[in-house]
């Protein structure tokens, strides 16, 4: 289970920041401390990716030593290999509270990244349903970041923050893309993008139909996998604000997959942060 009360030595205030990494690939571990690219398990077409991928580390732990009031999540099943080769690099020298870094095994695509992530800084900052079982979440995170390739900032802006209803005047995306040679091959990279990425999501705001339903399918999500993330989150038998987020994990966006989901979620209260 993920609920603790995640403690806030460094900081005056109360815990109310979220840093998002989306991870990419995973860090097998190795003496380069990952900056060897023979280290990473990585598909054919990731190849030469691997240092925006710790650039991406680097971006998140960079805000959080700036930002001391979040907590920082690298979100996906690779998220542990990016938080080991976070400590491998002594945190890349940056000043912060590494308890305040934590990680998200089950998100299976850019929509649950913001999705999971959201519910794990929740289970944090909030009171374990076993003792509160019907307790509303406080109104949080009041900023989020989120941090990934820079082509695929529309789908997380117009699509999944949205399908969310998370307030855009309260996120900040920070976006690195790969290295691309020339301008036909960034043409290219956005083309895909629209294409497989933005141009599928924009016709299925929860990712549940044939296509990203097939790929999320295809990297193990099931509905067993689904009933864990309600356990470890405290969703599976909660009431008022936890029944709440239990139909939003479970919501399909309707008869078309384009409806938003229609009930008010803890964060739409957040302050301007």
């Amino acid at each position: 289970s993920y609920h603790h009360a995640m403690a806030s030595p460094t900081t005056d205030g109360p815990i109310d920041r979220l840093i998002i990494v989306c991870c990419h690939a995973i860090w097998l571990g190795g003496p380069s401390n990952g900056h060897d690219e023979a280290e990473w398990a990585i598909e054919p077409f990731q190849r030469g990716e691997t240092p925006t991928f710790i650039a991406h580390i680097k971006a998140g732990l960079e805000i959080l030593s700036e930002e001391p009031n979040s907590i920082l999540v690298f979100s996906g099943c690779e998220g542990e290999s990016y938080m080991a080769l976070a400590r491998a690099n002594a945190h890349f020298s940056f000043p912060l509270n590494s308890q305040h870094i934590t990680h998200e095994p089950h998100s299976t695509d850019s929509y649950q990244n913001v999705l999971f992530s959201l519910l794990l800084f929740l289970s944090l900052t909030s009171p374990s349903p076993s003792s509160s079982p019907s307790s509303s979440f406080p109104p949080s995170p009041k900023h989020l970041t989120i941090i990934s390739h820079a082509f695929k900032r529309p789908r997380f802006i117009s699509l999944h923050l949205p399908a969310l209803r998370f307030p855009l005047k309260r996120v900040r995306y920070v976006g690195i893309d790969p290295p691309v040679e020339g301008e036909r091959e960034r043409e290219e990279l956005e083309e895909g993008e629209r294409r497989r990425g933005w141009g599928v999501w924009r016709g299925d705001l929860y990712g549940v139909g044939g296509v990203l339903g097939g790929k999320r399918a295809g990297r193990g999500w099931d509905g067993e996998r689904g009933e864990e993330v309600l356990r470890g989150f405290g969703l599976q038998d909660g009431d008022g604000e936890r029944g709440v987020l239990k139909r939003l994990v479970e919501w399909k966006g309707g008869g078309d997959g384009m409806e938003v989901f229609p009930e008010r979620l803890p964060w739409e209260d957040g302050g301007s942060g």
